[in-house]
């Protein structure tokens, strides 16, 4: 009992410090946006005082955790590791971010797009991986059997992932689009303008999206997401580790705009985990979205933007461009994109069909002795470590959207 007590204590702490650490980084985020860089770095001292205790009670609550033979102790085994990895996600980022802006703020502002995201992409393959590696390393692992799929079936895997994916986005996307309308409303049409050109993955470098937005992402996302995850979570069944992986998945994305397609497809990765043991396979699959969306739909766009005079990589505007050589360049950049974008729909249309007409063929099998779906839903819901990750997920959340909200109210208030 007191152990118990002892664990429910430090995680409502946890919850609370990961609260106090997600008002810190939005309001000095919001300050950045309304009076420069300067104000968002003196509001780093704060944001650590609450950071460093934060991470001191997750390691306290691992050694608490050191079992997974029930439900309940594995989702606070897992849920407090996987919070860890938030911290370094969230934290690591920032404090590098933070030093770059102080000691090589020309440097850092000349290349913000391309040094983010190989920042982010190096937080979470290689920070993240070894973090988690490391303190997942004492639970106990189930090997899932290795059976070989088809070309064929990875090919028609494929499809349906783009079908859910396009389901996914339309869901999201209307939120998505209020929400960062309502946080450009206090912008002029020069910081709009400032905006699309720093834009992290129009503005990035053509390898840099491909290693850092393609390919990376795709291996180690699906070492953490679903091979890390699901080895451990599987001995309690098919629907608990496919839950956990779609959902921590999802929400780790930290926007509207990818939440729910990145729900749906993390569902899927997981089930074609658990049905082939080999997580190649899932690889292959996340790869084929990540390049066709950051590498061929963006390159397609940005030539397209070029031809119009405007260069998204350098936010430069052509002033000396005219209409006769618009209209040579433009036109038949035009018609490759919505060609593009036409093959992508019919897939995205093929591959939902699809679903729908083999959804049978997913069907999760349940374990003896296995509690009802709803029971296990309860369970997670209703767990306190999960709510230490998911409040890291949703800090992600609010500090994606409410600076730009907050600096919006301020401006139209007057403050």
């Amino acid at each position: 009992m007191e152990d118990k007590a002892m664990r429910r204590g430090l995680s409502v702490a946890a919850i609370v410090l990961v609260v106090i650490s997600a008002a810190l980084l939005t309001l000095t985020s919001t300050n950045g946006i309304m009076f420069g860089l300067d104000a968002m770095s003196c509001g780093v001292p704060f944001v650590a005082a609450a950071a460093l205790p934060l991470l001191a009670v997750l390691l306290i609550l691992t050694q608490f955790y050191t079992s997974t033979d029930t439900i309940e102790e594995m989702l606070g085994a897992i849920a407090v590791r996987y919070a860890i990895f938030g911290w370094c996600f969230v934290f690591v980022i920032k404090l590098v971010s933070v030093l770059m802006n102080i000691f090589w703020f020309d440097f850092y502002s000349a290349h913000y797009a391309t040094i983010y995201i190989i920042l982010n992409s190096i937080n979470v393959c290689v920070i993240g991986t070894t973090v988690l590696t490391l303190a997942l390393r004492k639970l106990p692992v189930t090997k899932i059997e290795k059976r070989p799929m088809k070309i064929g079936q990875l090919l028609l895997l494929i499809m349906m992932m783009y079908g859910l994916t396009q389901v996914g986005s339309v869901m999201g996307m209307p939120v998505h689009l209020v929400l960062t309308t309502i946080g450009s409303l206090g912008a002029d049409s020069e910081d709009a303008a400032a905006s699309l050109s720093s834009d992290l993955i129009f503005s990035s470098g053509t390898i840099v999206r491909i290693i850092s937005i393609g390919i990376l992402p795709a291996i180690f996302e699906e070492l953490l997401f679903r091979k890390f995850l699901i080895d451990r979570t599987i001995r309690h069944g098919e629907f608990i580790s496919c839950a956990m992986s779609g959902i921590m998945f999802g929400l780790w994305h930290g926007n509207f705009q990818q939440f729910f397609f990145a729900f749906f497809i993390g569902v899927l990765f997981a089930f074609v985990y658990i049905r082939t043991g080999n997580i190649i396979y899932t690889m292959i699959m996340h790869a084929s979205m990540n390049l066709v969306t950051s590498t061929v739909t963006v390159e397609l766009l940005n030539a397209l933007l070029k031809s119009m005079g405007f260069d998204m990589e350098t936010g430069n505007i052509n002033p000396d461009i005219d209409d006769a050589y618009i209209m040579k360049h433009m036109l038949p950049l035009l018609g490759l994109l919505l060609l593009w974008l036409g093959i992508l729909i019919s897939f995205q249309i093929v591959g939902f069909i699809m679903l729908i007409v083999k959804r049978k063929k997913f069907k999760l099998v349940a374990m003896p002795g296995e509690p009802a779906r709803k029971a296990i839903l309860h369970k997670m819901t209703h767990s306190l470590e999960m709510w230490i990750f998911f409040s890291f997920a949703l800090l992600l959340f609010v500090y994606s959207y409410m600076p730009d909200i907050l600096a919006t109210i301020f401006k139209f208030s007057g403050i």
